[in-house]
């Protein structure tokens, strides 16, 4: 005889995605990461823009996590210098207040390693 068994899930197991007649998502990958290379191309550097986004649960909020690629003309693509979250929701970038030092540093690492 197989015995079946119910367990009561903790607090910890689940999470709510969407509420009834909620969108689970209204923004696209695409337009995630069209976001993302905009915000970095406009605000910190020309030669990065976004890579293929991820959908990701992040603090109870479904978000795009858009990797920021750095490129050369040079060298191609150097590397990922960060990582910048778009609400899938509402499409609300969600960058702290130092991302873009963090990016820049990260950047200049990258670019020393790619010369030397």
């Amino acid at each position: 005889m197989t015995q079946v068994t119910s367990s009561t899930p903790t607090e910890t197991d689940e999470h709510l995605i969407a509420a009834a007649g909620e969108p689970i998502v209204n923004i696209t990958a695409y337009t995630a990461r069209q976001k993302a290379s905009g915000y970095v191309g406009g605000h910190i550097s020309h030669m990065m823009g976004g890579g293929e986004p991820s959908l990701v649960l992040s603090r109870n909020r479904l978000v795009w996590r858009v990797p920021i690629l750095l490129t050369s003309p040079s060298h191609g693509t150097l590397g990922v210098v960060g990582n910048l979250d778009v609400d899938a929701r509402t499409g609300q970038l969600l960058a702290s207040p130092d991302f873009a030092d963090q990016v820049k540093a990260y950047a200049q690492t990258l670019v020393d390693r790619s010369t030397s």
